[in-house]
């Protein structure tokens, strides 16, 4: 049973998607997992209806558990594995762990850990050595919150040959002042929230055409969720990244993607 879209995926991907028994109702990929039976994991799972699923694992995601959870689940006769993926190796790693749960031996989940591992290597290899570019990453205008080097984000920006301006911020997703971002001077804004985002920063000087930084919208669902889609998103961050490098011509702006 996943309790989490990220986990979700990565089980299905692990060649687990025929035993799992439910699904938390934001876990929409792949689509199989959608006509499996829904639990609510927010605020708390219902404690009853998890038992009464007799389940041989359920797996959460660790900012979604309460303290005791774990214990009460444990007491009743269910496992409970909870899942940070906080870094892009690891969901590499999510995936062989969980491989070898699979009734196949864990073939299908060994080769997409190694595919993941592969393409990885590939995109950091493509972009290593690059110009270093700072960055800011808006994942909600009011109250402004960004994202620190804790979160899968902070290191998908690494990867691409940026530099998180929030990286050492405390917690995974601070909030942060206007003028902390202005001060950090980024070359790019990257939104998660919304397109719309772009209006705040052009008005404050920063975005183009009134200021010298690029912006971009990014999909937040792949780009934030902690699963074997996510290198397709941190591609399309790398190209944002990367286009931000040359400078806008002079009174040339450009739309929010």
């Amino acid at each position: 049973m996943s309790l989490a879209p990220h986990a979700t995926e990565l089980l299905f991907a692990a060649g687990l998607g025929g035993q799992v028994v439910a699904v938390d109702p934001d876990s929409d990929h792949p689509p199989e997992a959608r006509g499996l039976p829904k639990v609510g994991a927010l605020p708390e799972p219902a404690v009853e209806r998890l038992v009464a699923m007799r389940p041989d694992l359920v797996v959460a995601w660790a900012p979604a558990v309460r303290p005791g959870f774990v214990g009460r689940m444990a007491r009743l006769g269910v496992p409970v594995f909870v899942s940070d993926p906080r870094t892009l190796d690891s969901i590499a790693g999510s995936l062989a762990r969980f491989a070898r749960l699979a009734p196949d031996g864990g073939a299908a989940g060994r080769a997409a850990a190694g595919r993941f591992a592969a393409e990885l290597s590939a995109l950091r290899a493509r972009w290593a050595g690059s110009v270093a570019l700072p960055v800011f990453v808006q994942v909600w205008g009011n109250p402004l919150i960004t994202i620190s080097d804790r979160d899968m984000i902070g290191d998908a920006i690494a990867a691409c040959g940026g530099v998180n301006v929030a990286g050492s911020l405390p917690g995974a997703a601070p909030r942060i002042d206007v003028e902390r971002v202005l001060a950090a001077r980024p070359a790019l804004v990257v939104a998660t929230d919304s397109p719309g985002a772009i209006a705040r920063w052009r008005q404050l000087g920063l975005v183009e055409p009134a200021g010298p930084a690029r912006f971009a919208y990014l999909d937040p669902v792949v780009l934030q969720r902690p699963g074997p889609r996510a290198l397709a998103a941190v591609a399309a961050l790398c190209e944002a990244i990367d286009a931000a490098r040359s400078p806008p011509s002079a009174g040339q702006g450009r739309p929010a993607r």
